[in-house]
């Protein structure tokens, strides 16, 4: 399992977060998404087999926000 941090542009406030958080669970391949309003981030754990990143920044412009950053979470 592959685990990304993905910064985020756009959230205000817990709804943000919630759709977000959804929009991600969406995608085939994503096992968990944490969503942090505080950080401007999201945490994801996917199956790297199949989810990219593209597939995760067209999921969160789809949602209304900006996939601005991806790094490894380890």
């Amino acid at each position: 399992m592959t685990k990304r941090v993905i910064r985020i542009e756009g959230m205000s406030c817990g709804h943000c977060v919630n759709w977000l958080s959804q929009a991600l669970m969406r995608i085939d391949g994503v096992e968990d998404a944490k969503v942090d309003l505080e950080g401007q981030q999201a945490k994801v754990s996917f199956d790297e087999g199949r989810v990219t990143n593209e597939m995760m920044s067209n999921a969160i412009e789809r949602a209304g926000y900006s996939a601005v950053e991806f790094k490894d979470a380890g």
